[in-house]
């Protein structure tokens, strides 16, 4: 059915497929905050976790709605492998460091005011971020320690930093 040469029912497939698409970004928003809602993660990487998720579902359905029109994504699709493979190479250290923070940050192995010693580096933790722990030595000399040296090297937390106990030892 065309009404002033547009197809009716192709502009309806899209329409509806768009729709589709918002609502779906909206209830994985919404069911993973709802996960979050039980977890120790921080609130910032909750949120960051809950927006790629929906740009993730809208690519998905905006590359649905254009095969949905009438366009044939053989070549977008190949083409975005290529780029896919070629930038996960390239953000590799940053995707570990990311998935490191998160784990520091659940682990809680150290927080913000412990002094903390890791390979060479010892000082007083300023900030935990997602990429990268900022530390400050005896001199004064601002530190940042990628998050993935904690999960691959032995931490020591020093006696005498705040909220030390032998339950800390434990687990």
């Amino acid at each position: 059915m065309e009404f002033a040469g547009i197809d009716l029912v192709q502009v309806i497939e899209v329409i509806v497929a768009l729709v589709v698409t918002y609502l779906i970004a909206k209830l994985v928003s919404r069911a993973l905050e709802k996960i979050f809602e039980r977890t120790p993660f921080p609130e910032d990487i909750e949120r960051l976790i809950v927006r790629v998720s929906k740009y993730v579902v809208y690519i998905i359905g905006i590359l649905a709605t254009i095969s949905v029109s009438g366009f044939d994504l053989t070549s977008v699709i190949i083409g975005l492998g290529a780029f896919s493979i070629a930038i996960s190479f390239a953000m590799s250290t940053v995707v570990q460091n990311f998935v490191s923070g998160v784990l520091v940050q659940a682990d809680k192995a150290f927080k913000v005011g412990d002094e903390i010693k890791v390979q060479t580096f010892e000082g007083k933790v300023v900030k935990i971020s997602i990429r990268t722990t900022i530390i400050e030595d005896k001199e004064g000399n601002t530190i940042f320690i990628p998050n993935s040296i904690f999960i691959t090297n032995p931490i020591i937390r020093k006696k005498g930093t705040p909220n030390w106990s032998s339950q800390d030892d434990i687990g």
